[in-house]
């Protein structure tokens, strides 16, 4: 085996959990800061005295580097480890990374006496929060898996991360009866069967995998050198991340570059990416040559519980969201897991969105589940991010499979998106994000639920503490007048003879779509804007 590094802020648990993870696993344990004090010949207060954080910081980095050398061991490192692109690059390549998430209040009661700690000198109530939030993004961008310590003991921990090394690469397999049916394959560790998979699902010799700037330079190159693996040729298009891509033009030129690159309808297209990405290329794939195969490799939590499902593809229009699109299923889905702990919040709020709207209607067990873990999900602790996206895919797959054309039950995973789009059309896409936009649908159709279908009031209540406890807020957007809203909501594909139709739970998997005329509309959005 490789290293086990386990990264996360001061008081973590990382050199108490490391200690009883090397015993358990039969290795060497390394606590990084007494292997610096070592090679050092002084304690961490006394290396900062002597040089400063740089200095110690120097003497980190090559104290990390060193453990090239040493045989496979448990590593607990220092709190600031990330704070390197240097490290974080070294993290990587000596194995696998845990963070051990905690909050800052937590850690603090777990320390107690901070007077060792030299960056928590003065007022540590008031300094660890502002350190902590600044490493965040860090930790878990260097990190393969998160484990959040809120509340668990140290052995609960070495318990978690024994799971999770070994069950790193197993794959769980969701099936899509939809077209000649697919399989969604699920788990850390599947992007490195890529190749095997497009060569098993396609039987494509060569393929263009379409990426965004910023999914591309990550994770394009593992994708390049499975499908070699495979015997699969591979070449790159690489779209402008952002919601402006999902445009006709991007599409457009997308299906140029394919007939540039000779792709034949014995090649396909890998779509690596987000929610625009996978939308993108696969209306290009639907299109070019009157259709190729396309496999979605889907990079963000949205993505992976909704959009590569289904075969949904489409562009935006000007004048409104989806308005050019094909139905298109995917030859095989591959969703790993391990590759959300980079997303930016506001993608990772976006999904959290659709993971609740999924567990509404998909029953009280997955509402009760989902409302018990939220905490544990928004910080994205792995086996709760898994458990999420194996529910979503499963309860979406189980309606595409039943409605391929959204001509029947499919339409309920509307939900929260009537609203949702209207307010995305008037402010911008991509200025108000998905996941906020579909809160506040949500939130709204729990309340027209209550006044409409004799939903109860507890469930409006549940519905808006679910999604604060995700972190989604409650605002809408400054400025928005009921008129507005409504005009836009009536442009929505969706509306049928004038009439706007609403998704509405009336209890945890118990749906009903309900026409709502536009006058009484306007006076239920006047008091959602009031604040009722």
């Amino acid at each position: 085996m490789s290293h086990v590094l386990l990264i996360g802020f001061m008081g973590a648990g990382k050199s108490r959990v490391g200690a009883a993870l090397a015993r358990d696993l039969g290795v060497n344990f390394i606590d990084l800061d007494r292997l610096i004090e070592s090679r050092e010949g002084a304690s961490v207060p006394e290396l900062f005295a002597r040089g400063g954080e740089q200095a110690f910081r120097d003497a980190e980095h090559a104290a990390l580097v060193s453990l090239r050398d040493e045989p496979p061991a448990v590593v607990a490192c220092g709190g600031g480890i990330v704070l390197r692109d240097a490290n974080r690059a070294v993290l990587k390549d000596l194995g696998r990374v845990v963070y051990l998430s905690v909050s800052a209040e937590e850690a603090l009661a777990r320390i107690g006496d901070t007077s060792g700690r030299p960056l928590l000198a003065g007022d540590a109530a008031r300094r660890a929060p502002g350190i902590l939030e600044t490493r965040l993004p860090l930790y878990r961008s260097a990190a393969d898996f998160i484990i959040d310590t809120n509340g668990l003991s140290a052995d609960a921990v070495v318990g978690e991360v024994l799971s999770l090394l070994n069950a790193s690469g197993v794959i769980d397999i969701v099936r899509v009866q939809s077209g000649g049916g697919y399989d969604v394959a699920i788990g850390a560790g599947a992007l490195e069967q890529i190749g095997s998979i497009v060569a098993g699902s396609t039987g494509a010799q060569r393929v263009v995998i379409v990426s965004d700037t910023n999914v591309a330079p990550i994770y394009a190159p593992r994708l390049v050198e499975s499908l070699r693996s495979a015997g699969v040729e591979s070449e790159l298009a690489i779209i402008d991340a952002g919601e402006a891509s999902k445009s006709w033009e991007t599409a457009g030129a997308l299906v140029s570059e394919f007939a540039a690159r000779t792709l034949g309808r014995d090649g396909a297209v890998v779509a690596l990416g987000g929610g625009v990405v996978g939308d993108v290329a696969g209306f290009a794939a639907a299109v070019y040559v009157r259709g190729v195969p396309v496999v979605q490799v889907p990079t963000t939590l949205l993505a992976q519980v909704d959009s590569s499902i289904g075969g949904k593809t489409g562009v935006d229009l000007p004048s409104g969201k989806n308005l050019a699109g094909a139905f298109w299923q995917p030859s095989a889905v591959v969703s790993d897991t391990s590759v959300l702990t980079t997303l930016p919040q506001t993608e990772w709020a976006s999904g959290l969105a659709e993971v609740a709207k999924t567990a509404l209607l998909a029953g009280e067990a997955e509402t009760a589940e989902l409302e018990a873990h939220a905490q544990r999900l928004r910080s994205r602790d792995h086996r709760a991010v898994l458990r999420a996206v194996r529910m979503a895919a499963g309860y979406k797959a189980a309606v595409v499979s039943g409605d391929e054309r959204e001509s029947g039950d499919r339409e309920c995973l509307n939900l929260g998106h009537t609203l949702g789009h209207a307010l995305e059309r008037i402010v911008g896409y991509g200025v108000l994000p998905h996941g906020v936009a579909v809160a506040i649908g949500m939130r709204f159709a729990a309340r027209l639920a209550e006044r409409s279908v004799g939903a109860s009031h507890e469930l409006t209540d549940r519905t808006d503490a679910l999604l604060a406890a995700l972190g989604l807020p409650a605002v809408m957007p400054a400025g928005l007048g009921a008129d507005d809203v409504v005009a836009s909501m009536l442009s929505d594909k969706k509306v049928r003879a004038g009439v706007v139709r609403f998704v509405l739970v009336r209890t945890p998997g118990d749906w009903t779509v309900v026409p709502v005329e536009a006058g009484v509309l306007r006076g239920q959005l006047e008091r959602f804007l009031d604040g009722e």
